[in-house]
Protein backbone atom coordinates (compact mmCIF):
# COMPACT_ATOMS: atom_id res chain seq x y z
CA UNK A 1 0.00 0.00 0.00
CA UNK A 2 0.99 3.41 -0.65
CA UNK A 3 -0.44 5.50 2.56
CA UNK A 4 1.81 5.74 5.23
CA UNK A 5 -1.15 5.12 7.58
CA UNK A 6 -2.17 1.47 8.73
CA UNK A 7 -5.23 2.32 9.59
CA UNK A 8 -6.01 3.39 5.89
CA UNK A 9 -4.60 0.38 4.02
CA UNK A 10 -7.84 -1.31 3.45
CA UNK A 11 -9.53 2.20 2.54
CA UNK A 12 -7.03 2.45 0.18
CA UNK A 13 -7.29 -0.86 -1.23
CA UNK A 14 -11.05 -0.47 -1.99
CA UNK A 15 -10.60 3.02 -3.26
CA UNK A 16 -7.92 1.63 -5.92
CA UNK A 17 -10.92 -0.51 -7.33
CA UNK A 18 -12.67 2.44 -8.23
CA UNK A 19 -10.02 5.70 -8.52
CA UNK A 20 -7.88 6.33 -11.69
CA UNK A 21 -5.33 9.03 -10.89
CA UNK A 22 -5.54 11.99 -13.18
CA UNK A 23 -2.63 14.28 -12.79
CA UNK A 24 -0.59 14.68 -10.07
CA UNK A 25 -0.75 15.25 -6.53
CA UNK A 26 1.37 17.64 -3.84
CA UNK A 27 1.07 17.56 0.23
CA UNK A 28 2.18 20.39 2.34
CA UNK A 29 2.20 19.89 6.06
CA UNK A 30 3.60 21.36 8.91
CA UNK A 31 2.66 22.68 11.90
CA UNK A 32 0.49 25.64 12.73
CA UNK A 33 1.24 29.17 11.11
CA UNK A 34 3.99 28.02 9.23
CA UNK A 35 2.63 28.97 6.09
CA UNK A 36 1.32 25.98 4.36
CA UNK A 37 -1.90 28.28 3.11
CA UNK A 38 0.49 30.43 1.57
CA UNK A 39 2.62 27.79 0.11
CA UNK A 40 -0.38 25.85 -1.01
CA UNK A 41 -1.76 28.69 -2.85
CA UNK A 42 0.87 29.52 -4.83
CA UNK A 43 1.78 25.95 -5.50
CA UNK A 44 -1.72 25.38 -6.62
CA UNK A 45 -1.92 28.85 -8.96
CA UNK A 46 1.34 28.21 -10.81
CA UNK A 47 0.60 23.90 -11.30
CA UNK A 48 -2.96 25.02 -12.16
CA UNK A 49 -3.86 22.09 -9.35
CA UNK A 50 -7.12 22.62 -7.30
CA UNK A 51 -6.31 23.51 -3.61
CA UNK A 52 -8.17 21.69 -0.74
CA UNK A 53 -7.39 22.78 2.85
CA UNK A 54 -7.91 19.67 5.19
CA UNK A 55 -8.24 22.00 8.45
CA UNK A 56 -10.98 23.52 6.92
CA UNK A 57 -13.63 20.52 8.03
CA UNK A 58 -11.95 20.98 11.73
CA UNK A 59 -12.62 24.70 11.11
CA UNK A 60 -16.34 24.13 10.17
CA UNK A 61 -17.04 21.40 12.87
CA UNK A 62 -15.71 24.07 15.67
CA UNK A 63 -18.04 26.70 14.26
CA UNK A 64 -20.99 24.33 14.38
CA UNK A 65 -19.70 22.86 18.42
CA UNK A 66 -19.41 26.75 19.08
CA UNK A 67 -15.91 25.85 20.23
CA UNK A 68 -12.41 27.09 19.32
CA UNK A 69 -10.37 25.35 17.06
CA UNK A 70 -7.62 24.94 20.11
CA UNK A 71 -10.85 23.64 22.01
CA UNK A 72 -11.39 21.40 19.49
CA UNK A 73 -8.42 19.79 18.93
CA UNK A 74 -7.77 18.83 22.32
CA UNK A 75 -11.32 17.51 22.54
CA UNK A 76 -12.42 15.80 18.60
CA UNK A 77 -13.06 12.08 18.44
CA UNK A 78 -10.91 9.70 17.06
CA UNK A 79 -13.06 8.99 14.04
CA UNK A 80 -13.60 12.79 12.94
CA UNK A 81 -9.42 12.46 12.14
CA UNK A 82 -9.65 9.30 10.63
CA UNK A 83 -12.72 10.65 8.33
CA UNK A 84 -10.40 13.65 7.50
CA UNK A 85 -7.65 11.50 6.45
CA UNK A 86 -9.62 9.17 4.40
CA UNK A 87 -10.80 12.22 2.65
CA UNK A 88 -6.87 13.41 2.06
CA UNK A 89 -6.22 9.69 1.17
CA UNK A 90 -9.12 9.65 -1.61
CA UNK A 91 -7.88 13.08 -3.14
CA UNK A 92 -4.63 12.00 -3.65
CA UNK A 93 -5.50 9.37 -5.11
CA UNK A 94 -7.57 10.93 -7.02
CA UNK A 95 -4.75 13.48 -8.12
CA UNK A 96 -4.74 17.30 -9.55
CA UNK A 97 -4.70 18.29 -6.16
CA UNK A 98 -2.60 20.38 -3.50
CA UNK A 99 -3.30 19.09 -0.19
CA UNK A 100 -2.87 21.55 2.68
CA UNK A 101 -2.83 19.83 5.98
CA UNK A 102 -1.05 18.41 8.85
CA UNK A 103 -1.09 14.82 8.16
CA UNK A 104 -1.68 15.13 4.38
CA UNK A 105 1.92 14.01 3.50
CA UNK A 106 0.99 11.10 5.71
CA UNK A 107 -2.11 9.98 4.40
CA UNK A 108 -1.11 10.08 0.87
CA UNK A 109 1.81 8.24 1.27
CA UNK A 110 3.48 7.56 -2.35
CA UNK A 111 0.24 8.55 -3.79
CA UNK A 112 1.53 11.71 -3.92
CA UNK A 113 4.29 12.80 -5.82
CA UNK A 114 5.42 15.44 -4.41
CA UNK A 115 5.40 15.66 -0.08
CA UNK A 116 6.28 18.91 1.58
CA UNK A 117 7.04 20.09 5.26
CA UNK A 118 7.02 23.70 5.88
CA UNK A 119 8.94 24.59 9.30
CA UNK A 120 9.26 27.61 10.86
CA UNK A 121 10.12 28.96 14.36
CA UNK A 122 7.92 29.68 16.78
CA UNK A 123 8.48 33.75 17.27
CA UNK A 124 7.87 34.25 13.68
CA UNK A 125 4.72 32.06 13.11
CA UNK A 126 3.10 33.48 16.62
CA UNK A 127 4.20 36.81 14.80
CA UNK A 128 2.61 35.53 11.29
CA UNK A 129 -0.89 34.22 13.59
CA UNK A 130 -0.99 37.45 15.64
CA UNK A 131 -1.22 39.70 12.96
CA UNK A 132 -3.55 36.85 11.09
CA UNK A 133 -6.27 36.89 13.68
CA UNK A 134 -5.79 40.57 15.37
CA UNK A 135 -4.96 38.74 18.86
CA UNK A 136 -1.45 39.56 20.89
CA UNK A 137 1.52 37.57 19.88
CA UNK A 138 1.96 35.48 23.54
CA UNK A 139 -1.63 34.98 23.11
CA UNK A 140 -0.86 33.59 19.49
CA UNK A 141 2.02 31.06 20.80
CA UNK A 142 0.35 29.58 23.40
CA UNK A 143 -2.46 28.74 21.18
CA UNK A 144 0.23 27.43 19.06
CA UNK A 145 1.64 25.45 21.48
CA UNK A 146 -1.44 24.05 22.95
CA UNK A 147 -2.93 22.97 19.20
CA UNK A 148 0.50 21.28 18.20
CA UNK A 149 0.73 19.28 21.22
CA UNK A 150 -2.80 17.87 21.44
CA UNK A 151 -2.84 17.12 17.54
CA UNK A 152 0.90 15.66 17.72
CA UNK A 153 0.00 13.65 20.74
CA UNK A 154 -2.93 12.58 19.35
CA UNK A 155 -1.62 11.58 16.03
CA UNK A 156 0.99 9.30 17.70
CA UNK A 157 -1.63 7.66 19.46
CA UNK A 158 -3.80 7.01 16.96
CA UNK A 159 -1.59 6.04 14.15
CA UNK A 160 1.74 5.77 15.79
CA UNK A 161 3.73 8.49 13.43
CA UNK A 162 5.46 11.67 14.18
CA UNK A 163 4.27 14.38 11.40
CA UNK A 164 7.27 16.50 12.22
CA UNK A 165 9.34 13.24 11.25
CA UNK A 166 11.59 14.62 7.67
CA UNK A 167 12.05 11.53 6.52
CA UNK A 168 8.17 11.23 5.79
CA UNK A 169 8.90 14.33 3.34
CA UNK A 170 10.53 14.89 -0.21
CA UNK A 171 11.29 18.34 0.53
CA UNK A 172 11.65 20.10 3.80
CA UNK A 173 11.14 24.52 3.38
CA UNK A 174 12.00 26.30 6.24
CA UNK A 175 10.30 30.02 6.20
CA UNK A 176 11.59 31.57 9.28
CA UNK A 177 13.68 33.85 7.27
CA UNK A 178 11.75 34.47 4.37
CA UNK A 179 9.10 36.71 3.63
CA UNK A 180 5.97 35.52 1.53
CA UNK A 181 6.87 36.05 -1.98
CA UNK A 182 10.23 34.44 -1.32
CA UNK A 183 8.61 31.72 0.43
CA UNK A 184 6.01 31.22 -2.66
CA UNK A 185 8.49 31.41 -5.24
CA UNK A 186 10.61 29.70 -3.79
CA UNK A 187 8.32 26.46 -2.91
CA UNK A 188 6.71 26.70 -6.75
CA UNK A 189 10.69 26.28 -7.87
CA UNK A 190 11.35 23.07 -5.60
CA UNK A 191 8.34 21.16 -6.56
CA UNK A 192 8.84 21.85 -10.22
CA UNK A 193 12.06 20.29 -10.07
CA UNK A 194 10.86 17.31 -7.21
CA UNK A 195 8.17 16.69 -9.85
CA UNK A 196 10.64 16.75 -12.92
CA UNK A 197 13.01 14.29 -11.41
CA UNK A 198 10.14 12.00 -10.19
CA UNK A 199 7.65 12.01 -13.39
Amino acid sequence: MKTFIKLLENYEKDLEKRITKKGVTVTVSGLSGVGKGTVAEALAKNLNLQKVVMGDIFRKIAKERGIGLEKLSATREDELDLLVEKTALELAMTGNVVLDGRMTALSAGNNADCRILIECMMEKKSDRVAKRENISIEEAAIRLKSRDAADSAKYLRLYGLDVSERSFYDVVIETTNMDIETTKNEAVKIVRQVLKDKL
